[in-house]
């Protein structure tokens, strides 16, 4: 996006509400960008676009590299679509940490469902955020909404025990595990397992079907384990396989069957509430973030800090109360 394009608001929020691709684009890219102009217009939309809708299902899709995320949500992606739904696909790729951009590229790994006329696939870099999810994916999922998609689904980058912040955006959560990968308890962190509401054993077919249904039995035990939840909700453990497109229905059923549940039982909404509020954390901490680091005093003062830290002068704590207080010093009225 150029610099010096100049943006009309109310007629790119026309254009979202309208379900117009170029503009929902043109909107996530405002939100992605670090311009002053851009963040001042991305915020503007997101005033004018923050009304949620409840009969969207949003969708996270975990799991580690090479688990067959992609091709699964193709799968999936194009069950839905050919259902009557439109599907908005938005995939968080590693990116360098010298420029930000995205390495993978999932466009090229969904050709069949980027080319669907009731899908959209768009693809950020995740750059140095973390969580498995990119910094502004809250965003990306309102204008989603309000461009009239049924489902959202967000791909993690798939880095582990870190992406436990999808969970915070999503109304279900998917974690897919491989077949045979070695001892399934210990490979998967408690946290992740807790928060998933299904479980799927991607890649069941030819040599690894006997190990999949291994690993299904194992995380079935694991999953039993657990303190049930509140609503009786006990996350299933399912097989499939993308490739031969087996299973991709069940899959869907179950996040059905979890959503349903979540309504019956008034846990949908509040869910989504408590996630406006740890949204509203999140960005203040990334703001003021931003902020600190931005400020001149606190540049001026940070080399020296960093002489006095590796001389052994000062300690962490110390240096850090140090560029806080003048922070704050700096900014008494």
């Amino acid at each position: 996006m150029k610099n010096n394009l100049s943006i009309s608001v109310p007629k790119l929020v026309k254009g979202i509400v309208n379900g117009e691709i170029p503009a929902l684009s043109k909107a996530i890219s405002l939100v992605e960008s670090k311009l002053p102009i851009h963040q001042k217009w991305a915020q503007e939309l997101e005033a004018a676009l923050s009304k949620e809708n409840p009969n969207t299902i949003r969708v996270g899709i975990s799991g580690v590299p090479g688990v067959g995320k992609s091709t699964l949500i193709e799968a999936l992606g194009m069950y839905l679509v050919e259902k009557g739904l439109r599907l908005a696909v938005l995939t968080i790729d590693p990116s360098s940490q010298q420029s930000g951009g995205s390495i993978l590229g999932d466009k090229t790994r969904m050709d069949q469902l980027a080319a669907h006329k009731s899908a959209y696939i768009r693809t950020t870099a995740a750059a140095s955020t973390l969580g498995g999810v990119a910094q502004n994916t809250r965003s990306s999922i309102l204008f989603c909404e309000a461009a009239g998609f049924d489902v959202i689904i967000v791909e993690t980058v798939g880095v582990g025990q870190n992406e436990l912040e999808v969970h915070e955006m999503v109304d279900a959560l998917l974690l897919l595990q491989l077949p045979g990968a070695g001892d399934e308890i210990q490979g998967i962190k408690r946290g992740l397992l807790e928060v998933a509401d299904a479980l799927l054993i991607n890649k069941a077919d030819g040599a690894q079907a006997p190990l999949a249904k291994k690993a299904q039995q194992y995380f079935k035990a694991s999953v039993h384990g657990f303190r049930p939840r509140e609503n009786g909700w006990e996350p299933p453990v399912l097989l499939a396989s993308a490739i031969e497109n087996r299973g991709v229905k069940e899959v869907w059923q179950s996040i059905g069957n979890f959503i349903s549940l979540q309504k019956k039982h008034g846990d949908f909404e509040l869910k989504r509430t408590s996630q406006k509020i740890l949204g509203l954390h999140r960005l203040v901490s990334q703001r003021l973030e931003a902020s600190f680091y931005a400020d001149k005093k606190v540049q001026n003062e940070i080399p020296d800090i960093k002489r006095q830290l590796t001389n052994g002068i000062l300690s962490i704590s110390k240096a850090a109360e140090i560029l806080i207080d003048g922070f704050r010093n700096g900014h008494k009225e």
